[in-house]
């Protein structure tokens, strides 16, 4: 079976890539021809574009504050080339994309890859506080002939407006089946009178053996906590100082941007392979990552998560958390420090929770093929 598939990965996340990668894979692995959209529109490419100042930040209203704004940008964006260049590799050289490259819905629409299976997904691509959510190539409208289906789409929000609500159940009552990713997305589509299946991120779809042959090798001389942490989060860095000294632990972190000082590495050029690596031989992972907590969990490591203040995405880390029983691996309070510096892991439970829960996941692809 021709399948294409469509999602936002080239956007420098690792967590955007690698779930690309693995619907991919387990979809080759059945013996079918794959190629992920190669869909570029212009607000998904603005990362290392230094002249895009968004226009609702505060940065953006007088001329001398965009000015500077884009002179540290650039400076920045230097820095980091190098995470550049190894995303650059693993999207274009390691993913297949289509050879053609859309930039709209306009385009998608005039002259559409031809496939006998569309799936959309996985990932935030539905969030319509995202400009993804709001763009009907992200529901299918374009497709003229073929099976639409999406797998472990995300809305992210527990909630959306009527008028978004009108427009997804439109174009979703032409889809053969629908799946998501957190539980009260379910919710949300019975609200449109929507069928829909709750499915594992694409990430669990594939093996540990099957991650360890794509992740870099690495030479572990110590043991460390690994930190990935999008915003900065004072109370993550309280913990992970105090976690880190109890357990005689280094600190390392993954970073997008500024390296952390209290850290004993930082890894600032780290791409998909590397950031795979890095969890798997970690000893403890501490985040506000989905889907580094994802890899964690499935790498089966002691983790420990802090929710976000910039971005109201919560919903789905919680989702992810209470499935596997881990929500007092939340730390919303510092008062839950003590009892986390004391707890210790069995991931039996949590093992066979993944495989009965992959079954059923598996199972909801493979009724489209």
């Amino acid at each position: 079976m021709r399948i294409n598939t469509l999602t936002t990965y080239d956007v420098y996340n690792y967590g955007a890539s690698l779930q690309a990668y693995a619907l991919m894979t387990y979809l080759q692995n059945k013996d079918n021809e794959v190629e992920i959209i190669n869909f570029q529109p212009e607000y998904l490419t603005r990362k290392y574009d230094y002249r895009w100042v968004n226009p609702e930040s505060k940065m953006s209203k007088y001329a001398i504050t965009r000015t500077a704004y884009r002179i540290l940008k650039y400076i920045q964006r230097q820095t980091t080339m190098g995470r550049k260049y190894q995303f650059d590799y693993f999207n274009h050289q390691i993913l297949k994309e289509t050879a053609t490259v859309y930039h709209s819905f306009e385009e998608l629409k005039k002259n559409p890859p031809q496939a006998d299976l569309y799936i959309v997904g996985s990932d935030q691509i539905w969030n319509v506080f995202y400009e993804a959510g709001r763009d009907p190539a992200f529901f299918l409208d374009w497709v003229k002939e073929g099976k639409k289906a999406s797998y472990a789409a995300s809305f992210s929000y527990l909630e959306i407006d009527e008028a978004n609500k009108r427009r997804i159940q439109k174009s979703l009552q032409s889809f053969t089946a629908v799946s998501v990713r957190e539980f009260h997305g379910i919710d949300i589509l019975s609200n449109m009178n929507i069928t829909g299946t709750w499915v594992l991120d694409p990430i669990f779809l594939l093996s540990i053996e099957e991650w360890k042959k794509l992740m870099s090798p690495f030479n572990k001389k110590e043991k460390y906590l690994l930190i990935y942490d999008f915003e900065g989060n004072k109370e993550l860095k309280e913990f992970a100082i105090q976690y880190a000294k109890t357990k005689n632990l280094k600190i390392y972190s993954i970073n997008d941007t500024y390296p952390l000082l209290y850290a004993h590495r930082n890894f600032g050029c780290a791409g998909p392979k590397e950031f795979l690596a890095l969890i798997y031989h970690c000893d403890t992972f501490v985040s506000n990552s989905f889907h580094g907590t994802a890899f964690s969990i499935l790498f089966n490591k002691p983790v420990f998560v802090f929710n976000r203040h910039r971005h109201k995405v919560n919903s789905r880390m919680e989702s992810l958390m209470t499935l596997f029983g881990l929500t007092d691996c939340i730390l919303t309070d510092r008062t839950m420090y003590i009892s986390a510096l004391q707890k210790s892991f069995d991931y039996t439970t949590i093992n066979q929770k993944i495989k009965s829960e992959l079954e059923k996941s598996k199972q909801f692809i493979d009724n489209l093929l």
